[in-house]
């Protein structure tokens, strides 16, 4: 009778035990959570919001009771993906004490626009071809087109895409520009001005560019190549002889 009274105890602490080691790591794993999350808050307020904390692992005496502290890297846990950080529990003297160290995964969440369906490299990109999304943004290589700094570039002009754009992707900063004032083959009017002598050449551009850019054109007339300086789609200025 003992020995099955034994038996029926240890099966019920090989049972319970490992429950008992999940809540108390669930405790702990909840502390650094939050530990970390004002963590981040205080470092970054901007950031409330848009960072989802994950803990990995846990080691070593963290009592979730205990006030604790964080130390996290400067860049690791604001950018994204697994971090290390060491925490530091609260005495009842008073004293902070190392509490062990705990690996943490930072996501990175926000509101992006992604395109609706595809887009040509040098079509327009309008308001109508996006849409915002809420997503995770950790692993984007590129920073994403925010939609204030989108109406803004709108403002200033159109906006084409600088490269094939496929459906449901995010827009990234580097993904949209202006359009060219002058492509290669543009026929351009070339103003020369040095003093008192003034002209005109009729020109071809040779090479891209925005207004104020400096580009090579071709003048038959003279037969030679000139740096120029865009002032406008049908105009460049005189800067240098090639």
């Amino acid at each position: 009778m003992q020995r099955v009274l034994v038996s029926i105890f240890l099966g019920l602490l090989a049972a319970s035990g490992p429950q008992v080691l999940r809540a108390q790591e669930g405790g702990a794993e909840a502390a650094v959570r939050r530990a970390a999350e004002q963590k981040i808050a205080a470092r970054r307020p901007e950031s409330a919001g848009h960072l989802e904390v994950r803990v990995r692992r846990v080691r070593g005496a963290i009592d979730s009771t205990a006030r604790l502290r964080l130390e996290l890297p400067e860049r690791g846990a604001m950018t994204g993906g697994l971090t290390r950080a060491r925490g530091r529990a609260q005495a009842p003297t008073g004293d902070w004490k190392d509490a062990g160290w705990a690996t943490l995964r930072v996501t990175r969440y926000d509101s992006v626009l992604t395109t609706r369906s595809r887009i040509k490299q040098g079509a327009p990109v309008k308001p109508e071809d996006v849409e915002r999304t809420w997503m995770r943004v950790s692993d984007l290589h590129g920073e994403p087109l925010r939609a204030s700094a989108f109406r803004a570039q709108r403002k200033k002009g159109a906006l084409v895409a600088d490269r094939y754009l496929r459906p449901e992707r995010v827009l990234r900063a580097r993904d949209v520009r202006p359009p060219y004032a002058v492509d290669p083959g543009t026929d351009t009017d070339m103003y020369y001005r040095r003093g008192r002598v003034r002209f005109r050449l009729s020109c071809t551009v040779r090479e891209t560019g925005f207004v104020e850019d400096v580009v090579r054109v071709y003048c038959p007339g003279t037969r030679k190549t000139y740096q120029a300086r865009v002032r406008t789609a049908e105009a460049v200025t005189w800067v240098k002889t090639l």
